[in-house]
């Protein structure tokens, strides 16, 4: 099955590229919404929120992935990826996000910004292992009914979510090492 990652022109996304390379999995970098013969579509991290939603909207991926999403589809979203899936943010206040899980990205309450490092990911749902993972954001999901695990930085925030088809972290998964890879491993499509 081939995952799609949808590529927004902002940031690097040769991290992911290589973690999909390393694990033998299929991809396809998107820039527009042909989702023919895709069966899971990864939101990948670095942006800014509101770059990321311009790109969806001017681009055709805000319908295609409100649609996809309805229709029960999987979608792994990380850093960035995982906060267009919400409401809105407060790093660009007004702008609409995804709006397929409800809730607001808030700006952490946080000794130093950006958090960039490891921290600790703390899960609250069987089925996964614990671990350090790597972080690098300002922003992020305070707390939340579909949280499945946090990490404390400062306060407790939520750091990885789900809910239905959709799957998404705060964190790096690519970029955290061996236990970031069979976690990445573990959330994609066989």
């Amino acid at each position: 099955m081939t995952i799609g990652i949808v590529y927004p022109d902002s940031g690097n996304i040769t991290s992911v590229c290589d973690a999909l390379d390393r694990l033998g999995r299929s991809y396809r970098v998107l820039r527009e919404p042909d989702l023919d013969g895709i069966g899971q579509i990864l939101l990948p991290g670095q942006g800014r929120f509101g770059a990321v939603m311009a790109y969806f909207r001017d681009h055709g991926w805000v319908p295609a992935l409100q649609s996809w999403a309805e229709a029960g589809k999987p979608i792994l979203g990380i850093c960035v990826g995982m906060q267009v899936l919400f409401d809105g943010s407060d790093e660009d206040p007004g702008v609409a996000g995804l709006g397929l899980i409800s809730g607001q990205i808030i700006r952490l309450d946080a000794p130093k910004h950006p958090m960039i490092g490891w921290a600790r990911v703390h899960w609250n749902r069987d089925g996964f292992a614990g671990g350090a993972a790597y972080f690098v954001n300002s922003y992020g999901l305070s707390t939340h009914p579909d949280t499945i695990a946090t990490t404390t930085y400062g306060a407790t925030f939520s750091v990885a979510v789900a809910q239905g088809s959709i799957i998404a972290f705060q964190f790096h998964p690519e970029k955290s090492g061996v236990w970031g890879k069979e976690l990445l491993d573990q959330c994609l499509i066989s």
